[in-house]
């Protein structure tokens, strides 16, 4: 029981975590919001090291440390950078895509054995997806729908994202066994400050900071706020819940909640063929937990 009210309490975060992204989009560039959610989060655990034992059992823990945090600028500049451009609705469903992957990931890595109906869900999620980005529910448009979905800047970036996030979970969660959550969150920050450093120039914030807009900064303090408590309650998650499972409620959450905001903040249009393929992708999730 508890460990599904972590669960729980971690996708409704995420969902969030994707709606302020979106909204200080409209007032940070990219580059920004990566170093603040970075740099916040840093020191947030520098602080939460109170906590920690400060101890790791195991050298191959360093390893999974530098790929982790490569691999977390890659795909949370490239996630921002889709979601700046595409629609909300459009983008988090996308993200569907990472439980089938986590599955494939938790195969090669930790020999877990996938069933039928588990494949027979990923082949649902590809043709919700393929709904999604086709021109109309035709079947001409439907069979064309793959290569417009190949074709899509945003889409490809997602995807690409889906790819990433569906390992860092895995390597979160191995890494678990060789350290604490607060010393692994607090290196992972460190270290991914480090490449931020080496490969993307420290951003201006003067145009902000003197904007003395109040809405403004409260948004990019919620954003704070969200970040540290969306990451440190999955890392929580992973403690006590399988990866794949993990991945299925989180996306699950955040596809309805994508919706939701999608049709409330941002005034997207939410026609038959959206939610016909949100219906078709929840399916099959529901095959793959």
């Amino acid at each position: 029981m508890i460990s599904f009210f972590i669960l729980l309490i971690s996708s409704v975060l995420w969902g969030f975590f994707d709606l302020i992204r979106k909204v200080c989009l409209e007032f940070l560039s990219t580059t920004q919001i990566v170093y603040i959610i970075l740099s916040s989060q840093l020191i947030i655990f520098l602080f939460c090291l109170y906590y920690s034992s400060l101890t790791i059992t195991n050298s191959n823990y360093f390893i999974l440390l530098f790929i982790i945090s490569f691999l977390n600028i890659i795909a949370l500049y490239f996630f921002l950078n889709a979601l700046k451009n595409e629609e909300i609705s459009l983008c988090i469903p996308l993200l569907s895509y990472s439980p089938l992957f986590s599955l494939l990931f938790s195969n090669v890595l930790l020999n877990e054995v996938l069933s039928v109906f588990q494949y027979f869900g990923i082949f649902i999620i590809f043709f919700g997806s393929f709904v999604l980005f086709s021109k109309s529910l035709q079947i001409r448009d439907l069979l064309v729908s793959p290569f417009t979905l190949v074709k899509n800047k945003g889409a490809q970036k997602i995807i690409l994202v889906t790819l990433i996030w569906s390992l860092i979970p895995v390597l979160d969660k191995k890494s678990l066994l060789y350290t604490d959550i607060f010393f692994h969150g607090f290196l992972q920050s460190f270290v991914g400050i480090f490449f931020l450093y080496l490969f993307i120039r420290v951003p201006k914030y003067q145009s902000f900071i003197n904007s003395k807009n109040s809405k403004q900064i409260y948004l990019v303090l919620f954003l704070i706020i969200i970040s540290f408590s969306a990451t440190i309650s999955q890392l929580a998650a992973l403690k006590v819940n399988l990866v794949p499972i993990l991945e299925v409620f989180k996306r699950a959450i955040g596809i309805l909640m994508a919706l939701m905001f999608g049709y409330l903040v941002f005034k997207e249009h939410i026609g038959i063929k959206k939610i016909l393929s949100i219906l078709i992708i929840f399916l099959g999730l529901t095959f793959i937990f």
